[in-house]
């Protein structure tokens, strides 16, 4: 390991050489050899030790494996992650009315359903969940015409195998009266494996690069340590930045909690705001005169347009239509989803009691995005189509998962993938590339991308998953 020294010893140390070498010549302070030769070789020197340290430290970090990598990581106090479960929320439906209670219970097992080529992804449900008979209305889904509850649930195993596409966890372990089926409306997130050495080579790098929080790799650093997937910092002089001041920080926050807030309803008030932010939806609306409030009766408003969109300070509210029904003066209850650690996280850089946050941070949450790819392949005659079509969709979501939040996606590395997907075929060409988010449609605005020779993920958005489609 390289000597740190520092600048008053190289100073010193130059000055006992050139006095041991002419003791007539003056090194003292205020002497002209010392300000104009002696301090700036210092400091070109100082320099020189830090990046000899650097150096030699980089080199023991990319020999380093297992337990000496934990060791070097706990100088910059990182542990090595055990992985996570994934989340998701599920739709238990059923075409006929329920004319008593239905029971989902927690603990209930879900799936998706596998094949010769993938063994079923497993999930749990957290807690139980009930239809009720007596106000079977509020669970009918006019979009879908049938009735449906949500239930929240978890992956049986740690790993990023627990993170699925929509519409795919259908299987039902045993039966549950009075249910149809399931399904997932959106994609599962939050899966991850336990981390390997280079992936904790790279925490340590990126908390040794970005030491000072302040810069981008150490705000992205700080925010991973903080338990985020990623964060990508947007300043004002970036032609993505959404204010025209400070820094918006787009974290990746897969994690919702359910909150409520309670208001007095007037007929003259317009808007009430939710306490809570940023807000993902709106779950219920019950009035303490008259019961549950239908959605046809109201209207959530969650912060799509100003520069203060998906934050701790986003205008998220909601508004009553007078046919509720509510007496003026009597209370409802608003209950709702939103990001807890987004929320939390801008408590925490304002809150800053050791001023090491000088830039006027912006916790924002990205989102997902799916991403469809046509491509034409020219297959052997002895190929199977299935297995292919499995195999590039696999090499894709492993793809996807390398990529950072705000990278771009070129079309050669899609080809090089589609053609490493294993064998029996030539990729011809990537024809197009479908944008699609899993969910917060409105804020993606656009659905379809015709594929240049860049996809460009902003800096708000994060790609998820890849499904090849064989042309």
């Amino acid at each position: 390991m390289a000597l740190v020294r520092s600048l008053g010893e190289i100073l010193s140390s130059l000055s006992v050489f050139i006095r041991s070498y002419n003791k007539s010549i003056d090194t003292g302070s205020g002497g002209l050899l010392r300000d104009i030769i002696l301090f700036p070789m210092s400091i070109a020197g100082r320099l020189l030790s830090d990046q000899a340290t650097d150096v030699a430290t980089r080199q023991y970090l990319s020999k380093s494996t297992g337990v000496q990598i934990d060791d070097e990581a706990t100088n910059y106090t990182l542990e090595r992650s055990d992985g996570s479960v994934a989340s998701v929320t599920v739709t238990f439906w059923t075409i006929t009315k329920p004319i008593s209670d239905i029971l989902i219970p927690a603990g209930q097992i879900v799936s998706t359903l596998g094949s010769s080529f993938d063994d079923p992804v497993i999930f749990n449900i957290v807690s139980n969940m009930t239809i009720s008979s007596t106000s079977i209305d509020n669970y009918y889904s006019y979009d879908r015409a049938r009735y449906e509850i949500s239930a929240s649930a978890i992956g049986a195993e740690k790993g990023s195998v627990g993170n699925v596409g929509a519409d795919t966890i259908t299987v039902i372990t045993g039966s549950i009266a009075g249910i149809t089926g399931v399904t997932n409306l959106n994609a599962s997130v939050g899966g991850a494996d336990k981390e390997d050495d280079d992936d904790l080579k790279d925490r340590v790098r990126l908390k040794r690069t970005g030491i000072g929080k302040n810069v981008p790799n150490g705000i992205r650093g700080y925010i991973k340590d903080s338990g985020f997937l990623d964060a990508n910092a947007v300043r004002v002089e970036d032609s993505t930045s959404e204010r025209c001041d400070g820094v918006d920080l787009f974290v990746i926050d897969p994690y919702v909690s359910s909150t409520s807030d309670t208001f007095i309803y007037y007929s003259s008030r317009d808007r009430y705001y939710l306490s809570k932010r940023p807000v993902k939806d709106v779950t219920s609306v019950v009035s303490s005169a008259v019961g549950t409030i239908g959605a046809a009766y109201y209207d959530a408003y969650i912060d799509n347009s100003s520069p203060l969109r998906r934050s701790k300070y986003g205008q998220d509210y909601i508004e009553i239509r007078t046919a509720s029904a509510i007496p003026d003066g009597t209370s409802f209850t608003v209950t709702y989803n939103y990001n807890e650690y987004i929320y939390n996280l801008q408590g925490t850089l304002e809150n800053d009691n050791n001023n090491v946050f000088t830039s006027n941070y912006m916790a924002k949450r990205a989102f997902p995005l799916s991403l469809y790819i046509n491509a034409t392949f020219t297959l052997n005659t002895n190929a199977d189509i299935a297995s292919t079509r499995t195999r590039c969709r696999n090499a894709l979501s492993q793809f996807m998962s390398t990529y950072r939040l705000g990278d771009n996606i070129q079309k050669s590395d899609l080809t090089i993938v589609l053609q490493e997907g294993y064998g029996d075929f030539v990729v011809s060409a990537v024809d197009a590339v479908v944008i699609n988010s899993f969910y917060l449609t409105d804020e993606v605005g656009i659905n379809y991308l015709p594929i240049n020779e860049t996809i460009s993920v902003g800096p708000n958005q994060y790609a998820v998953y890849g499904r090849a489609v064989l042309v």
